[in-house]
């Protein structure tokens, strides 16, 4: 695919950053009357979607330091669990190796979590 010699909108990535960004700066842009989708280019240096966001191993863990991080996570396995089957949810267990220092506050997540 041939570049065009300039763009007023460039994002760098095509994974799932990238590509959400462009477009809702494209919805937006054409919400606001200031342009369209085709103002907007993607670069990606290999392939859409080939780095980080389509290698993601898909794990949900409900492993968390940060309690904050913890309510987010539960309320996701809720959603998860709603339809496992829409979501393509196969829950497998986990299994979490610790230093040996921080073992008790591990046993006092998991009981947060159970």
């Amino acid at each position: 695919m041939q570049l065009p010699p300039s763009s007023p909108y460039v994002v760098v990535g095509g994974g799932v950053h990238g590509l959400s960004t462009a477009y809702h700066l494209a919805l937006e842009l054409e919400r606001l009357g200031k342009g369209s989708g085709k103002d907007v280019i993607v670069l990606e240096k290999n392939r859409i979607g080939s780095g980080a966001s389509g290698i993601a191993c898909g794990v949900v863990r409900n492993f968390y330091f940060s309690p904050a991080m913890a309510e987010v996570i539960r309320v996701s396995v809720e959603l998860f669990e709603s339809d496992p089957d829409g979501f393509g949810y196969h829950p497998v267990g986990y299994i979490a190796a610790v230093p040996e220092v921080q073992a008790e506050d591990c046993v006092a997540i998991q009981g947060r979590q159970a």
